[in-house]
């Protein structure tokens, strides 16, 4: 059985989480290229950033609330189940501007959660 641990800022979002959209993933960050006088490019890989994508079972507004005021606090101290390395991660992450946009709309406005676009957190 697939483990689906999710807290952010100290919120347990396991609950709030549609299962089937809960996806986990590694970005390779590169240093810049460095050409030689040879000729030769190179490239060396510096690390891999995690990334957590999922979308937001519809939630009453004081969930609504709870959830948005700990996606928009950030950065985001992300515990997460790792699906790729099988394992439990502790990361610093920040979610994209639009779905911040979105958030602070959704927390101004008191709305219900309605099916939105997967929210996408990334490792910085």
């Amino acid at each position: 059985m697939l483990d689906y641990t999710l807290t952010i800022n100290g919120i347990d979002f396991t609950s709030m989480v549609e299962r089937d959209s809960y996806k986990t993933s590694k970005i390779p960050v590169y240093s810049e290229s460095i050409m030689t006088m040879d000729g030769v490019t190179h490239v060396a890989l510096i690390r891999n950033k995690g990334e957590i994508s999922f979308d937001l079972n519809p939630q009453n507004a004081t969930k609504t609330s709870v959830a948005c005021v700990a996606l928009l606090t950030m950065p985001c101290v992300v515990r997460y189940f790792d699906l790729q390395i099988q394992a439990y991660v502790n990361a610093t992450m920040v979610i994209d501007q639009q779905t911040a946009q979105y958030l602070s709309r959704c927390l101004y406005k008191g709305e219900r959660w309605n099916q939105m676009e997967s929210i996408t957190l990334t490792e910085l």
